[in-house]
């Protein structure tokens, strides 16, 4: 049977995951809220690790410690840095790191197990769910304006962008675990978000915020907005999984 571990950020990405499984057993390792459930001939543990590269890795690194992997998927929702829909699937071939001067990029670039990335392409195509392919980009904050977002895509060429996935990929690297990448886009390259919603990701910055809000009123719409794409996504997120984890081949290699 193999091990297959699906690494997600938010309580969102992980209830859409965690859903597909009747019945299993939830408990933490170190820094991730776990649930460990059987489908098919594999068994899953679906882990929340919270938001960004710091925590992402370290979760992932609490989890192999205690689950040996047969393989790491990072999943959940992304930016499209393409041309997509809400809810279309992006599946990634390699990973880079945005680097903290926010101009360069790491060096190393992972990439992501070919059969696997084959694997979820069919997944998609038998669920009926748009699919695209290419490169992913990490970064250490969200780009919530469109401005930044096509910049982004500028420079980078890749198809999507998030904040967990290069982090993710080498964690597992460190272990030898195959690694893969799917997400299910929430935002699109050209719309910006409500708000700057990095002001929300430390709590001493909670009331500049809310300031943000109060003074641009007409952000309640894009919030409402955002939640209907961010369900959409995770449905989709849902459906893809169910067909992934049960048709995921037993023979996982790099």
């Amino acid at each position: 049977m193999k091990r297959v571990g699906i690494f997600t950020a938010t309580r969102w990405e992980y209830a859409a995951v965690r859903r597909i499984f009747p019945d299993g057993n939830t408990h933490r390792h170190g820094r991730a809220r776990c649930f460990v459930g059987r489908r098919g001939r594999c068994e899953v543990v679906v882990a929340q690790t919270g938001v960004g590269p710091e925590k992402a890795a370290a979760a992932c690194r609490d989890v192999l410690r205690e689950h040996p992997l047969d393989l790491a998927v990072s999943a959940g929702l992304a930016c499209a840095l393409v041309s997509a829909r809400i809810g279309d699937l992006l599946v990634g071939t390699d990973v880079w790191m945005e680097a903290d001067d926010h101009e360069a990029f790491e060096h190393v670039k992972r990439l992501c197990a070919g059969e696997i990335v084959v694997a979820a392409v069919r997944a998609a195509e038998q669920a009926g769910l748009p699919v695209k392919t290419g490169s992913f980009v990490t970064a250490p904050r969200i780009l919530w304006h469109s401005a930044e977002k096509q910049a982004m895509a500028e420079i980078t060429g890749a198809i999507g962008l998030d904040m967990e996935s290069a982090a993710l990929a080498e964690a597992a690297a460190g272990q030898h675990v195959p690694f893969a990448i799917v997400r299910s886009v929430s935002d699109l390259v050209d719309e910006s978000l409500p708000v700057d919603l990095n002001l929300f990701m430390a709590p001493a910055d909670w009331l500049k915020g809310l300031a943000a809000c109060v003074a641009a009123p007409s952000c309640l719409g894009g919030f409402i907005r955002l939640r209907a794409q961010m369900r959409t996504a995770s449905d989709r997120m849902s459906r893809f999984f169910e067909r992934f984890v049960d048709e995921l081949p037993q023979d996982v290699t790099r």
